[in-house]
């Protein structure tokens, strides 16, 4: 089956005007506009002195996180250890899984990619957890670098309080097979805070409570805490000059019509350009004033309810929507037609779980294909 799937359009590979020519609905990135993203955030972060760390989640490709890897990246993200075991067979082996788990079955996964010589870190906020990672690791014979969650406001996971978070350093202290390596905070809620002076407000607040877990640690421990991980492209600039050593800013590779629509500085000109379309194609065209294509619902996703939009390939002041599982329609203004078979090109609306939904990305420079990447670890 794999094979049948990379065959889809790899014999375009190379063809000056295989954009235009592609199966759809496929999945795009623009190499160029990639690369321009990837340099630009590595800059912005050299510049600042604070380490990259790229979320894999984006894109899970092993290709895009070579290249993040070679731009200057200090190592990858992951949000799931099914995806940290995927990159890890990929060779690449430095790795922090950015959400807490608390089975047996993790627990066991997370220790045999340590013994397997993989350099992972995990996220701990609950010392039952921190006590059974431990002791599965001292019986492989490994220490497991455990980094500390903070709940920076989501309810979602992580230390509730500065107690909360002494009494869990404690803990792993105590706890043969685990190493304290650092604290966690991801402040999500502000990715996606669309007014740049709000965004502003809300990073100070998140900077003291994670301020304030840093400060207990350190008195709990005795040591420094000199790792300390969070952040995301949306709110990047408010992030960048805060309490984080390093990134894990992800979606910045990609981009989408929602951190579009993220004002970063007050300017409403995003940092990073698209680099990730779907292409589709107009098959029925009956009805004036639109058409339909095939790419619907089961390949798009959204969080906040935008719209993907037009780029390329249909008359100006086009509008798209998916309309069904496997239809999308591109409304038309009076007197504009889209002939059948017309492959049209749309910024997705959320890249994550867009990515998800396909197994290769369609790697395009101009109106050449180039390569077809695999997607590794969708679904994963």
């Amino acid at each position: 089956m794999s094979n049948a799937l990379t065959a889809v359009n790899a014999d375009l590979i190379g063809t000056a005007d295989a954009r235009r020519e592609l199966v759809t609905p496929a999945l795009l990135i623009d190499e160029d506009a990639l690369n321009a993203n990837l340099s630009r955030m590595q800059a912005l972060c050299r510049q600042a002195g604070i380490a990259l760390r790229p979320h894999a989640k984006a894109h899970k490709c092993p290709e895009i996180a070579r290249r993040q890897l070679a731009a200057g990246a200090v190592g990858i993200c992951v949000a799931t250890l099914g995806e940290a075991e995927c990159f890890a067979s990929a060779g690449i082996d430095d790795i922090l899984c950015t959400s807490t788990f608390a089975t047996e079955g993790a627990f066991r996964r997370a220790v045999r990619l340590k013994a397997q010589g993989v350099k992972l870190a995990c996220v701990v906020d609950h010392p039952a957890v921190a006590s059974r990672l431990g002791a599965l690791a001292q019986a492989s014979q490994v220490t497991l670098d455990v980094l500390i969650d903070v709940d920076m406001g989501r309810h979602r996971a992580g230390v509730a309080s500065p107690r909360q978070a002494a009494a869990l350093t404690t803990t792993i202290e105590a706890t043969p097979g685990l190493r304290l390596a650092g604290l966690q905070g991801y402040a999500g809620h502000l990715s996606h805070c669309w007014e740049a002076r709000e965004r502003q407000r809300q990073a100070a607040l998140a900077a003291a409570t994670l301020g304030a877990v840093k400060r207990a640690v350190e008195q709990a421990s005795g040591q420094a805490i000199e790792w300390v991980t969070g952040g995301s492209t949306g709110a990047l600039l408010q992030e960048i000059d805060g309490p984080y050593t390093e990134l894990q800013c992800g979606s910045y590779a990609l981009m989408d019509t929602e951190y579009d629509a993220v004002d970063p500085d007050g300017t409403g000109t995003p940092l990073f350009v698209p680099s990730l379309f779907m292409a589709t194609a107009v098959i029925s065209a009956n009805h004036a004033g639109s058409v339909t294509t095939d790419g619907g619902d089961k390949r798009l996703a959204s969080k906040y309810a935008m719209a993907p939009r037009i780029v390329r390939g249909a008359p100006a002041g086009s509008e798209y929507r998916a309309t069904s599982d496997e239809h999308g329609q591109i409304t038309l203004a009076t007197g504009q037609t889209l002939a059948l078979g017309s492959l049209v090109e749309v910024q997705v609306p959320h890249c994550d779980p867009t990515i998800n939904l396909y197994d290769q990305l369609h790697v395009v420079k101009g109106e050449t294909l180039t390569a077809i990447w695999p997607i590794q670890a969708r679904g994963r």
